[in-house]
C-alpha cells in the first residue's frame, strides 16, 4: 500500500511532454512555462508577440516559435527525469 502511495504522488509530480507540446503551439512560450522555465517563456512569448506584429520579422518569429516549442517539450522530459532521480536517491538512501 505504501508503494502505491509513493507511485502515485510521483505521477502527480510528472509533468506531460504532450500537454507541454499542445500549449506551445497554442501560445509561444507557454512550453516553457508549463516546463518549470517562466523566465524563458515569458521572454519567448515577448520576442515572439513583438515579430508577429512586424510583418517584415514573421519569419523570425516562426522560427522562434518553433524552437520555443522544442524547448518547452525537452524542459518538461528534463523536468521529469530530475523527479525520478530525486525519488532513486532517496529510495537508495
Amino acid at each position: 500500500m505504501n508503494e502505491a502511495i509513493q507511485q502515485a504522488r510521483l505521477k502527480n509530480k510528472m509533468k506531460n511532454p504532450a500537454i507541454a507540446l499542445v500549449l506551445g503551439l497554442v501560445i509561444p512560450g507557454a512550453a516553457q512555462m508549463y516546463a518549470g522555465n517562466v523566465m524563458w517563456g515569458i521572454i519567448n512569448l515577448v520576442i515572439a508577440t513583438v515579430c508577429m506584429l512586424t510583418v517584415i520579422a514573421s519569419p523570425i518569429s516562426f522560427i522562434i516559435w518553433l524552437v520555443s516549442i522544442y524547448l518547452g517539450y525537452k524542459g518538461t522530459v528534463a523536468y521529469n527525469d530530475a523527479v525520478l532521480d530525486t525519488v532513486e536517491a532517496a529510495v537508495s538512501k
